[in-house]
């Protein structure tokens, strides 16, 4: 009998201890971080498929899944869809785009019940293709790599110079100020934005105009500081008063702002979506995004919280767009700083694109592409063909022109780089300036030089000369920029320009360098 009672008391003990153990395990299975992995959030015909794997205890058999704004993470947010807790879980849910339910702008996180209340056990993730809900895939207007800065000055505007040059492209930069706070009703997800369609009209001619000379167009949207202050970044806000700071930072740091940055890509989308107010193939968010305190002002103490502001609110605007044209190309912006160790009032841009990249990667990748600025350094130095100790062709390059872009397209080659589809990601030259201060020949060699070396990239999808008319501003500071003068007289540059590709033209301009320009190009 006692020997019976010991085996039972045995029994006893391994049973309570093998449940201690369970429960244990369980405590912390459900207690780990991201043991579950969401590996998909894809809009399938009106409705949201996300897929997991990995498995995690749930106290009531289930996993909820979590729709929640890019400023929130845990477990706040809506619970849209449940699934049986399991190695392998679907969960399927309405899209509804363009109502105040609209899942469009979301990120899903997998939350469970425990003993303790509820808790957050995967990564989040966004919905990676929302081109697949979009009203319109206009065909793009893709028809080459020359491009400008063209002149919105009436006179010039309608003079035909983009056709006369052989422009393939023009940019558009359309600051926030002039079309929020307008007067015109924008209703998206249930609510009411006032952008100024009116104010925006005015682009339209020029925007139909240069579509009809053969030009693709592409918009940089730019928060400026006197733009609608739900657009303000809260890190932004000091830079309102700052003298230095040209342009702020978008916000999705709040949910009216991330509201905002979401009608906002819809907006602009649909407006210029041909028809009577043109067509704009591509956008650009922001300008020159790493120099912070100059042209994006943030001051949000780390690169890391810098890229999740900044990669937040893109990630918003860029869904914004590709619902709407599903052929819409959306860029990040950075300037000629790359290798550069960042400092008080930049990031160097190598260091900014693999943070950016890597964050938009852990949230669902997406084909993001590249804009940036190769200028020369310094900026007023018309010698791009010339050996400079800054331009080396290597990553550790201080800095990048158009003379070692390859350093940039190379980068991007990298496998942890490639788009969804494991494409290369394109790089549009989106600003590039050479002065005629030093003579109009220079510029000339310049301008070619550039376009040869673009021409001669296959990842660079175009290169805009900045700019058709020289900028009185500009001009005080040395940057005579333009094919034109303020006279409007054309440079020695607008002939090379228009025959830049000209064997003719590329050997004049090779004479006037001492140098065959042909010996100085990477091709890639």
């Amino acid at each position: 009998m006692k020997f019976l009672k010991k085996i039972l008391c045995l029994s006893l003990t391994l049973v309570l201890a093998t449940s201690i153990f369970i429960l244990s395990q369980n405590t912390i299975i459900s207690e780990a971080a991201e043991t579950v992995t969401i590996t998909g959030a894809l809009i399938q015909g009106e409705n949201v498929v996300v897929t997991t794997t990995g498995a995690v205890a749930s106290a009531d058999g289930l996993y909820h899944l979590y729709a929640q704004d890019p400023n929130q993470g845990g477990t706040v947010g809506i619970d849209v869809a449940q699934a049986q807790a399991a190695r392998v879980a679907t969960f399927t849910f309405p899209l509804n785009k363009n109502s105040a339910d609209s899942m469009l702008f979301k990120k899903f996180t997998v939350v469970v019940t425990t003993a303790g209340g509820a808790q957050a056990v995967s990564n989040s993730m966004y919905i990676t293709n929302p081109e697949a809900c979009a009203t319109k895939a206009l065909p793009r207007m893709d028809r080459g790599k020359k491009g400008l800065v063209a002149s919105t000055e009436a006179p010039i505007m309608y003079q035909n110079n983009i056709k006369a040059l052989g422009c393939n492209q023009v940019t558009l930069n359309i600051p926030l100020s002039t079309i929020s706070n307008g007067r015109s009703v924008f209703k998206y997800n249930g609510k009411e934005y006032h952008f100024d369609s009116a104010f925006l009209g005015n682009f339209d001619s020029g925007v139909r105009r240069w579509n009809s000379e053969g030009a693709q167009v592409t918009v940089i949207l730019l928060v400026d500081k006197t733009a609608d202050a739900n657009f303000i970044n809260p890190y932004s806000i000091e830079g309102i008063t700052n003298p230095q700071a040209n342009f702020l930072s978008f916000n999705a740091a709040t949910t009216t702002g991330c509201e905002y940055c979401a009608a906002l890509g819809a907006f602009m989308a649909q407006h210029f979506s041909g028809g009577v107010h043109g067509q704009v193939d591509n956008f650009i968010i922001g300008n020159e995004v790493n120099a912070w305190s100059q042209w994006n002002y943030m001051n949000a103490g780390s690169l890391q919280n810098f890229t999740k502001q900044y990669a937040d609110a893109f990630r918003l605007i860029y869904n914004g767009i590709k619902s709407e044209n599903a052929n819409a190309n959306v860029y990040c912006c950075t300037d000629q700083q790359w290798g550069r160790a960042a400092a008080s009032y930049f990031y160097g841009g190598r260091e900014f694109l693999s943070c950016f990249n890597s964050y938009l990667k852990s949230e669902g990748n997406i084909d993001w592409r590249l804009a940036t600025h190769a200028y020369n350094v310094p900026l007023y130095e018309v010698h791009n063909w010339t050996p400079n100790g800054n331009l080396k062709h290597s990553q550790s390059s201080p800095y990048i022109s158009v003379q070692n872009i390859d350093v940039v397209t190379d980068f991007l080659c990298q496998k942890d780089f490639l788009s969804p589809t494991g494409q290369v990601r394109s790089v549009k030259l989106s600003e590039q300036g050479f002065t005629s201060h030093t003579g109009e020949n220079e510029q000339a060699v310049a301008i070619t030089y550039a376009i040869l070396v673009a021409n001669n990239n296959r990842f660079i999808d175009g290169i805009i000369i900045s700019r058709e008319k020289d900028d009185y501003g500009e001009c005080t500071q040395g940057l005579q920029m333009g094919l034109m003068d303020l006279s409007n007289r054309h440079k020695t540059a607008w002939d090379y320009y228009a025959n830049a590709g000209d064997p003719t033209f590329t050997a004049a301009a090779s004479q006037l360098a001492g140098v065959d320009l042909n010996t100085l190009i990477t091709p890639r």
